[in-house]
């Protein structure tokens, strides 16, 4: 089942996007692009949602999502991040379609609120997510059942159990960790519309809760929670720091993820941690 909503238009600049990330190498729509595109923009987007903890909306319009991630050089979260990336993939030449997932988490499956890709290329099918924070992609997986490295990490894609779908579980800490389940129902935009609101507004949502950042490279993993920075190395926690106050907190965003926040930008409080 293809995505019925309509392909983004020719106005996209993929020149623009090719060099936020770095990837001057010719693009085709073959596999070895779509690992090296996917790598590439993983590891120069990080992913974070410090516009919600500032008070800001997070808007879904292409041009919109464009000049935040590519001119200003921000990095966003899953609706910014793989509507970004769909783009790119369409302008390429290749066959992409939208999914909305449940993330799992290691607990039930909750509501539709994080957008993925598929790609289908070859005879085959790839998940694509440049969007799912510290447990982020490095690559595509083949949606085929089985165990998969990529990025420093031990993936599992597999026939969901709970409802007609696949599930994706990474390799966490001596144990197999559920992320998320999908199925192949098509997507429409008020999907997406009804997605974004109910994660960057309801009360409830970890992204209005608290600060949010990640960046995966082929090797590394960072994350920063609130306060709490990790970096893992081919999936080895090798360091835990407690950010200890604000200024600290702006050094290790621009040197871990490469997150520049404009002068005068006031986020919400975290408890613990000094003005």
């Amino acid at each position: 089942m293809t995505d019925v909503s309509d392909p983004p238009g020719p106005v996209f600049d993929l020149a623009g996007y090719l060099a936020r990330i770095g990837h001057g190498a010719p693009v085709l729509a073959d596999l070895a692009t779509l690992r090296a595109i996917h790598r590439a923009h993983a590891a120069s987007i990080p992913y974070e949602n410090l516009d919600i903890q500032m008070g800001l909306p997070i808007s879904i319009e292409l041009d919109q999502i464009f000049a935040k991630l590519v001119g200003r050089r921000r990095g966003g979260y899953c609706f910014e991040q793989n509507l970004l990336f769909f783009a790119a993939l369409k302008s390429v030449g290749f066959d992409v379609s939208r999914r909305m997932a449940r993330v799992t988490m290691g607990n039930d499956p909750g509501g539709r609120s994080h957008l993925m890709l598929l790609v289908r290329l070859d005879g085959g099918t790839y998940i694509a997510d440049v969007g799912f924070g510290g447990s982020c992609l490095s690559e595509p997986l083949a949606l085929a059942a089985g165990e998969y490295d990529g990025g420093g990490d031990r993936w599992r894609v597999r026939p969901s159990a709970w409802s007609p779908g696949w599930e994706v579980e990474i390799w966490r800490d001596g144990a197999w960790l559920g992320l998320y389940w999908f199925s192949d129902d098509p997507v429409v935009d008020m999907d997406i519309v009804f997605g974004n609101h109910f994660t960057s507004t309801h009360p409830a949502s970890r992204f209005v809760l608290g600060r949010i950042a990640a960046r995966v490279t082929p090797t590394e993993r960072h994350t920063l929670l609130d306060r709490l920075y990790r970096r893992r190395v081919n999936g080895v926690l090798v360091e835990e720091v407690e950010i200890p106050d604000e200024g600290a907190y702006r050094h290790i965003l621009r040197d871990r993820f490469l997150i520049d926040l404009p002068d005068g930008a006031a986020l919400k409080p975290i408890d613990g941690i000094a003005r």
